[in-house]
């Protein structure tokens, strides 16, 4: 019997575990394959800029490289510090089709405001930002309906608008990726 393709989690550096185990059950029914947590791993300190106050996107990715095994279909890491790439200001995350990797971060997606629904909040954005990074792992690009997962968000306004599903076109998308 074939095994199911795996995506594995893996936290970057300190990252809280209640937020890692609510995206694991959204990302079995969000890709329809197994999930599992990865070991963690340590926030690589070349990738932190001081004159931005940022750690590189690219560089975590990087690091995440030399953990995925052979039996993980993606890896995605989740981190909780603000990420940036050059001539962009910031980025939620950064995916890597080529090597099957993702990476995402926390930091700009809790709600200014705690209070009632602020954890409902910060998950589903969460959740949002998984989905789109773990689509472009799988060689999805950026979508023109600003309804579908796969926007470009400038904004956690835009995030939030956005949700987590796939329109049409990226769920065909998708199916056709993953099949290979």
């Amino acid at each position: 019997m074939p095994r199911s393709p795996v995506i594995a989690v893996a936290p970057l550096g300190d990252v809280p575990t209640e937020a890692i185990d609510a995206l694991l059950p959204v990302l079995r029914e969000a890709f329809d394959r197994d999930v599992v947590l990865a070991p963690g791993l340590p926030l690589p300190p070349a990738a932190y800029d001081p004159l931005r106050r940022q750690h590189l996107s690219t560089a975590l990715l990087d690091a995440l490289a030399g953990a995925k095994r052979p039996g993980w279909e993606l890896l995605l890491g989740v981190a909780d510090v603000d990420l940036f790439v050059p001539r962009l200001n910031f980025v939620f995350g950064e995916g890597d089709p080529a090597r099957g990797l993702a990476v995402f971060s926390l930091a700009r997606l809790r709600p200014a405001h705690a209070g009632a629904g602020g954890d409902t909040l910060f998950r589903r954005r969460a959740s949002t930002e998984a989905i789109h990074e773990l689509g472009h792992a799988y060689g999805l690009g950026h979508c023109g309906d600003p309804h579908c997962v796969m926007w470009f968000s400038n904004t956690v306004a835009e995030s939030d608008r956005k949700g987590m599903r796939f329109c049409r076109a990226h769920a065909r998308e998708l199916a056709r990726a993953q099949r290979r």
